[in-house]
C-alpha cells in the first residue's frame, strides 16, 4: 500500500501557543504518519472575531491513511490538544486548529471534508508557511502553484517569530543522552554521526583514524601489525571517550559518535592470532571499565559488495587491500558481539537502498526507519 503525501495548517491562539503547535505535531506524527517537514511560525492577527493573535504553522507528511480517516484522526488530536468545538459556525479562539490543505492532488467536496481547503489561497496565514515547504506544489482546482498564489495575496500583518518548531524524530532521538553510530567498515558511520550531531546539537566523536601509523602498514602486513594497529586504535580511542567523561558536565546534551569501543574487540578478534588476542583482551578490559555508556547503538547494515563500492568511492588508497570476505568477518563479528551483550540498546537498520550522505530525503528515510524501530510513543514537549 502506497502512502500519501498531505500537506496540513496548523493554528493556536490561547494558552502556550508554541507547546501547543509542537505537541499537535508530535501527536500526527505518532498517529498519522512521518512528518518530514515543518515551516516557520507566523503570528497574525485573529480574523473574523475579537481573539489574541494566532500563531500559524504549515507541515507535510506522509500517511497510508484515506482522507475521511485522516480527518477523524485530526479531529481527536484537536481534542487530545483541548480544542472543544461548539455548534456555533462563528470563528472562536482556540487552543489547535488543524485543517487539511492537500490530499495528493484530490479533489474532494462531501458535507463534512473539502479538499483542497476552500479558503486557503486566499490566507495570508496559510500560504505563506506553506510557500516555505511546498512552493512548487500546484493547486489542483486553481491550477497555480503555491508560489505564484502567494505573489498575489495583498500583505496583511503577518510576522515570522523567532520561535521554531522541530521535527518529533529529532525530538526523540535528542531525549537519548549519548548516541553510537555502528556498523561496517564503509557503511557511513561518520557521515550519519555528523548529520545527527548537528541536528540534535550533540556533541561530536569521530574517529581519528589518520593518526594510527600502522593502519596503512596493517593492510600491507596484517601478520606483522595486527597487534600493533589495533593496540594504537585501542589507546587513542580511550583518550579520546576519557577526555568526554572528564568534560561531560559542559555536554548535557549528550554525544553522537561514530564508534562504540567494543570495536577495539570486535576487530582485534578478528586480526589477531589467539595468543595475541588473549593479551588484548586483557588490556582492553583494564582500559575500558571507567568509560561511558552508550545510551542507544543504530547498527547500519548493508551487503559487502555495497561496502566495497562505497569504500572505493571515497578513494583511500591504503583500503584497496579490503576484501570481501575481510567484510564478512568484521560483520559477523559484530553481530555476535551485540547478539552476546545483551545489556546494550541496538536498533539495526537495513541501508542497502539508501544514498543518505548524498540524498537528504534518503536521510529523512533513515531518520523514520530509526522512528519506526524506536516505536510509536509520543515525544515531549522540549523544557
Amino acid at each position: 500500500m502506497n502512502s500519501n503525501k498531505v500537506y496540513l495548517s496548523l493554528g493556536s491562539n490561547l494558552g502556550d501557543k508554541i507547546r501547543n503547535l509542537q505537541n499537535a505535531i508530535n501527536l500526527i506524527d505518532s498517529e498519522v504518519g512521518n512528518v518530514f517537514s515543518i515551516s516557520n511560525v507566523y503570528q497574525t492577527k485573529a480574523q473574523g472575531f475579537t481573539g489574541d493573535d494566532f500563531y500559524n504553522c504549515c507541515i507535510s507528511l506522509n500517511t497510508f491513511l484515506k482522507p475521511a480517516a485522516l480527518l477523524t484522526k485530526l479531529l481527536k488530536i484537536e481534542s487530545l490538544n483541548g480544542r472543544k468545538r461548539s455548534n456555533t459556525k462563528s470563528y472562536q479562539s482556540r487552543n489547535i486548529d488543524i485543517d487539511i490543505l492537500f490530499f495528493e492532488d484530490e479533489i474532494i467536496d462531501a458535507n463534512n471534508l473539502v479538499i483542497p481547503h476552500p479558503r486557503m489561497h486566499t490566507r495570508n496565514f496559510v500560504i505563506t508557511p506553506l510557500t516555505e515547504i511546498a512552493k512548487s506544489k500546484i493547486h489542483p482546482i486553481i491550477k497555480e502553484t503555491i508560489e505564484s498564489i502567494n505573489s498575489t495575496l495583498i500583505s496583511n500583518e503577518i510576522i515570522k517569530i523567532d520561535d521554531c518548531l522541530f521535527m518529533p524524530i529529532f525530538l526523540k532521538l535528542k531525549s537519548i543522552k549519548n548516541i553510537v553510530i555502528e556498523g561496517n567498515i564503509g557503511v557511513g558511520k561518520t557521515s550519519l554521526s555528523k548529520k545527527l550531531s548537528k541536528d540534535l546539537n550533540k556533541e561530536l566523536i569521530v574517529e581519528g583514524y589518520m593518526e594510527n601509523l600502522f593502519l596503512e602498514k596493517y593492510y600491507e602486513n596484517p601478520d606483522r601489525y595486527a597487534l600493533n594497529v589495533e593496540l594504537t586504535f585501542l589507546t587513542d580511542r580511550c583518550r579520546q571517550l576519557s577526555d568526554f567523561n572528564n568534560q561531560m558536565n559542559f555536554f548535557n546534551s549528550g554525544l553522537v559518535a561514530d564508534y562504540d569501543i567494543f570495536k577495539s574487540l570486535v576487530f582485534a578478534g578478528v586480526s589477531l592470532k589467539e595468543l595475541d588476542f588473549n593479551l588484548f583482551r586483557k588490556i582492553y578490559y583494564y582500559m575500558t571499565k571507567d568509560l561511558f555508556k552508550s545510551n542507544l547503538i543504530i547498527y547500519l547494515l548493508q551487503s559487502s559488495d555495497q561496502l566495497l563500492n562505497n569504500i572505493k568511492k571515497r578513494g583511500r588508497g591504503f583500503e584497496k587491500q579490503i576484501t570481501k570476505k575481510y567484510l564478512d568477518k568484521i560483520n559477523n563479528a559484530y553481530l555476535t558481539h551485540l547478539k552476546n551483550n545483551t545489556d546494550l540498546k541496538v536498533i539495526y537498520i537495513d541501508v542497502s537502498d539508501l544514498n543518505f550522505v548524498e540524498s537528504e530525503n534518503h536521510y529523512l528515510e533513515l531518520l523514520f526507519r530509526i522512528k519506526s524501530k524506536l516505536g510509536k510513543s509520543v515525544v515531549k514537549f522540549p523544557d
